[in-house]
């Protein structure tokens, strides 16, 4: 196996074990419950210090990377993300708990934000570099639904959280040994120190919208105001834009308008992130909860969502070169937004035959996380890095979002008035629905923003762009400016 190609499985292996610690995690919650006396508002805190650490600096890990190398914050995050871990499985301090949590969010954002950049150096400029991003990004976007298998099969067999939180620091050193062996260094330029405190003044902004999505998700009574709120802020680059359309206002909305199509991919890609991260973990408890599905069992039913991933990475990319990147994408998030729609229906009972269809149609419509390639070739002036920084911050935001509509949903049921386990799983179910609707509003808000925003015309998948180099398409990574937001 060359070089190159370790390179890819090296930084794939690293994004699988920041997926690998969200999900034991999510998995370990009643072990860790148990163990430290923690109340669902206790658990919740613990979830949400990781959602706000990780949404908040991807700008800032990016920026770090540039001015002092991608390897170095690369082997930065597996330090923290070992450490971690580490503490994670000897403490049963809860204030402690919530430092680690909140260490691991920013490891895994150090981590994330290197992936890409370190494909960039290792790989020059043309079809070599494009492959190896597709591949990396499909690897990330199915890696969640992936890993609920080995991580319940894992806790299953030791039936013990501080034995999976081991193995993750035990394979987070062993990454971490690979790294220098594998992987070269980016190159790093006196003019990118100049720009960190810039991307330093985003981590405030963007933690403060994280936590907001969580506040938002826990106090509000229905979530009609957390969607109306989604769609709104979502929606309002756009509207700006098309305020700018004809150069007559403030310069601002002018460069809104010019850019509107990059801005309007980063968007969608974000409004996805937190789509398929919002179903996998409500999905998770519903299935266990509602469903009376073990764990593995859990990790068995949504595993067919990678082929879902898998099979809308192949199939989308030809069907823009056909209809246009804006139709494609509005179409997939429409199928998206078309399996929330099932899975919020009255009376889902929350088997897996009642969840198998509906997720595989979020999973292909949330397919188009996996085509940065194909953001960069329609000309919309999308970066793969900047793909990347809103991918984590869709999925931090996510995860706010809906575990903080759960919370809501759960918090809510009466304590008593049930006179069977049957009585109190009907009323559940009842309620998750409320759950999904956000689901539907950012899939829809996402369509909206795509039809808006993404250019119409069909992609050329055979000829380069004009403008190309090497058979690499102008603006992608390696090109001047590629350097993220």
């Amino acid at each position: 196996m060359s070089r190159r190609r370790l390179a890819v499985v090296l930084l794939g292996a690293a994004q699988v074990l920041v997926v690998f610690d969200t999900t034991a995690f999510a998995m370990a919650l009643p072990w860790i419950s148990s163990r430290s006396q923690l109340s669902v508002d206790g658990l919740t805190w613990l979830i949400t210090m990781y959602s706000v650490c990780f949404a908040a600096l991807p700008v800032l890990a990016v920026a770090l990377g540039e001015a002092f190398g991608q390897r170095r914050v690369l082997m930065g995050g597996l330090v923290l993300s070992s450490a971690a871990a580490a503490a994670s499985a000897v403490t049963q301090d809860a204030d402690v708990l919530l430092t680690s949590r909140a260490v691991q969010g920013v490891a895994a954002a150090a981590i994330t934000a290197g992936a890409v950049a370190l494909i960039e150096s290792t790989h020059p400029e043309g079809r070599g570099r494009d492959r190896a991003l597709s591949v990396h990004f499909v690897v990330v976007a199915a890696a969640g639904p992936a890993v609920v298998l080995p991580s319940t099969m894992l806790l299953n067999t030791v039936e013990s959280g501080a034995a999976v939180f081991w193995a993750q620091a035990v394979l987070g050193v062993l990454l971490l040994l690979l790294v220098p062996v594998t992987l070269t260094e980016s190159a790093t330029g006196p003019e990118a120190r100049s720009r960190l405190g810039r991307a330093a003044a985003a981590v405030l902004p963007l933690g403060l919208l994280a936590w907001f999505a969580d506040w938002l998700g826990d106090h509000s009574v229905s979530p009609t105001t957390i969607i109306a709120v989604a769609a709104a802020g979502a929606l309002t680059p756009s509207s700006l834009s098309w305020l700018g359309r004809r150069g007559q206002e403030p310069s601002l909305l002018t460069r809104l308008y010019r850019e509107r199509a990059a801005l309007g991919a980063y968007t969608v890609v974000a409004l996805l992130a937190a789509c398929l991260t919002g179903a996998g973990f409500v999905l998770t408890l519903a299935l266990q909860m509602v469903g009376g599905l073990s764990p593995e069992s859990v990790g068995w039913a949504l595993l067919p969502a990678v082929a879902g991933l898998v099979l809308g990475w192949l199939t989308l990319p030809l069907l823009a070169a056909r209809v246009g990147l804006a139709c494609t994408v509005a179409m997939a998030c429409g199928v998206a937004a078309a399996g929330f729609v099932l899975l919020s229906r009255e009376g889902t009972g929350y088997h897996l035959a009642d969840v198998l269809p509906p997720l595989l149609l979020i999973a292909y419509g949330c397919g188009v996380l996996a085509l940065p390639v194909s953001f960069a070739r329609s000309g919309s002036g999308a970066l793969p890095r900047a793909l990347n920084s809103s991918r984590q911050l869709g999925a931090g935001l996510g995860a706010s979002l809906f575990s903080g509509v759960v919370t809501v949903v759960v918090v809510g049921m009466p304590s008593s008035g049930f006179h069977s386990r049957k009585e109190y799983d009907a009323a559940l179910a009842a309620r998750f629905p409320e759950c999904f609707e956000l689901g539907i509003a950012l899939a829809l808000t996402a369509a909206a923003v795509a039809l808006l925003t993404l250019p119409w015309q069909g992609l050329r998948t055979t000829a380069p762009d004009p403008g190309a180099s090497a058979g690499a398409p102008a603006g992608t990574a390696g090109s001047p400016g590629s350097s993220g937001p």
